[in-house]
């Protein structure tokens, strides 16, 4: 169940048993202060406890979630880390309680909202215990957002407080977070509060919204893909200078080029533009940035410029010379052999 069905269902009815899954915090934080609005603050103080099952034992949860509200309609209980969900997990089974917890599942207390919180990339479905979970609890999907969710949750984030964002404005906040909500929710406050009721235009988020390392390393590629030099230097020292590991450098810079190529590669072969981002799982305006940028140059000079990027990378990992430097020869070679091309 998505965050806006959650909400509306929940407005309706409550039911006893929550599963919220995935790892988007802003999501999880919204999702928890729904259930906190089920209580007024006095019952708040009365009927609400949260647990870590890192810290206490899963019969201790039992027992609280059996247990009847005082002077309210439910008794709110948030469980964390629950570990077992999960395939990594960090501390041992509490098997001995799981019979327990598979009876509570199976006939919960009605006036009890119990909500597990297992905020992990994927659940472990091979186990008897997560199958119960998905069987008997309401699952609420706290899961990273698809480029068509992130930008309508966005826009309805804007709505919600009486403000309005232009199309290139959203595109170019969704590009410097990521894809990231969570991120792009803290940096969505900052740009409603700067100039309150004016709409959100794209020249605001470029001032106020800095760009990400992937940002910056696009910038450097771009200067070292057109041959220029000076650019280049510049911007690979600007990234030294903000404490940019090369290793990570390096291998954003393979990420890109591997786009660029794909893109290029994939248009070739007939795929329409629309389709590349459900193909390659890449939001839409990245994709949109990425087929303008791969016109600009050939499958040949893409390959080499990844082989290269590869050999350095090896030899970064390999100890073989220093790691700025390496970075510094690949950028000087490829320029050199694309201006004696």
């Amino acid at each position: 169940m998505l965050i806006n069905d959650f909400i509306q269902e929940l407005s309706q009815k409550v039911g006893p048993l929550y599963l919220v899954t995935g790892t988007e915090t802003q999501l999880i934080s919204q999702i928890r202060h729904s259930f906190e609005n089920l209580l007024t603050p006095t019952e708040r103080d009365m009927n609400f406890v949260e647990f870590n099952l890192e810290e206490t034992e899963l019969t201790t949860v039992l027992a609280e979630a059996a247990s009847l509200p005082f002077m309210g309609s439910y008794r709110l209980i948030f469980v964390t880390n629950t570990y077992f969900l999960s395939s990594n997990q960090s501390l041992g089974k509490p098997q001995a309680a799981f019979k327990e917890l598979e009876k509570y599942l199976k006939h919960p207390q009605p006036t009890t909202v119990l909500v597990f919180f297992a905020p992990y990339e994927k659940l472990d479905q091979r186990k008897k215990i997560t199958k119960l979970f998905l069987k008997h609890c309401q699952v609420v999907s706290a899961q990273k957002l698809t480029a068509q969710q992130l930008t309508i949750r966005l826009q309805q984030d804007v709505q919600e407080q009486h403000g309005q964002i232009t199309k290139a404005a959203l595109e170019q906040l969704i590009l410097r977070t990521n894809s990231d909500y969570s991120l792009a929710s803290n940096e969505l406050q900052k740009l409603l509060l700067y100039q309150p009721g004016q709409p959100i235009t794209e020249s605001t988020v470029q001032q106020l919204v800095p760009q990400t390392l992937d940002d910056n390393v696009f910038d450097l590629m771009t200067a070292i893909l057109k041959g220029d030099l000076k650019q280049a230097e510049s911007n690979y020292h600007q990234l030294l200078l903000l404490k940019s590991e090369v290793v990570g450098i390096t291998a954003l810079a393979q990420a890109q080029l591997r786009l660029l190529l794909q893109v290029k590669l994939l248009q070739q072969k007939g795929m329409a533009v629309g389709k590349l981002s459900g193909y390659l799982q890449v939001h839409p305006y990245r994709i949109k940035l990425a087929v303008q940028r791969s016109q600009q140059y050939s499958v040949a000079e893409l390959k080499k410029a990844l082989r290269d990027l590869i050999t350095i990378d090896y030899r970064m990992k390999s100890g073989q010379g220093d790691k700025e430097q390496l970075f510094e020869l690949f950028m000087i070679q490829f320029i050199q052999t694309k201006k004696s091309a």
